[in-house]
């Protein structure tokens, strides 16, 4: 489904990621694991159009997405959860779910996906009058990944959805994302927490100061000994 290719990328002037490879297939999800700093981020932005990569190639269903404006990367079909979940703080949860569905605005089951939201995050249909701004940083999260599925993604890509939340809702993240799989979305997830991310993943890759240090199945990963060691404190 998705296939980024030698991608070297620079953010800031500095070369954030290096010819970087990955393959995500249909119904997967793949995890992009690394300690902060290792480009998983820049990866993300390469592939939504939010940053143009100096070299080499991404590729969705066989389209060729480096120089496309961000807003026709999502109507190819793929949704991006930034890092810092860029919600409209004070328009209400209803109004920012609306926001996503935006695509469809002249279509008759323009909230369509709605039942799934609230299937995935009971709580967001209990706050939808209150304002974006006013929710805890586990509802905002998501938020931002019921707002990504009103864009009826085919691949949702997910920056640190674990980053800012407090622990006992880190699990009910996560879950949920094994929730959107088994929907039929594909799903590239990155983050620092590792042991989680390759706890949920099929497959996955580790990213050190720019490159693939590693790349396979998340379970082989998750038991390798200098994984464990140098990542997971075990």
């Amino acid at each position: 489904m998705l296939r980024v290719h030698e991608v070297t990328t620079a953010y800031q002037g500095l070369v954030a990621i290096s010819a970087v490879s990955i393959d995500v297939a249909k119904g997967e999800i793949v995890c992009v694991a690394g300690a902060n700093g290792a480009g998983k981020s820049t990866l993300l932005k390469s592939i939504a159009g939010a940053e143009r990569p100096r070299s080499g190639t991404v590729t969705f269903d066989g389209k060729q997405l480096v120089g496309m404006a961000q807003h026709l990367v999502t109507a190819t079909g793929i949704a991006y959860v930034p890092e810092n979940r860029r919600l409209f703080p004070r328009l209400s949860v209803r109004d920012n779910l609306r926001l996503g569905s935006y695509l469809y605005r002249g279509e008759a089951d323009r909230e369509g996906p709605l039942d799934l939201v609230f299937k995935l995050f009971p709580r967001l249909s209990e706050r939808l009058e209150q304002r974006a701004e006013t929710l805890s940083g586990g509802e905002q999260q998501m938020l931002a990944i019921g707002r990504a599925l009103m864009t009826r993604p085919r691949l949702l890509m997910l920056d640190e959805p674990s980053q800012g939340i407090m622990p006992k809702l880190v699990d009910e993240i996560f879950q949920a994302v094994k929730r959107i799989r088994d929907a039929g979305m594909t799903v590239l997830i990155v983050e620092q927490r590792m042991a989680e991310c390759l706890e949920i993943a099929d497959r996955a890759y580790i990213l050190q100061t720019g490159r693939v240090l590693m790349q396979g199945p998340a379970a082989e990963i998750r038991t390798n000994p200098d994984v464990r060691k140098a990542y997971l404190g075990l």
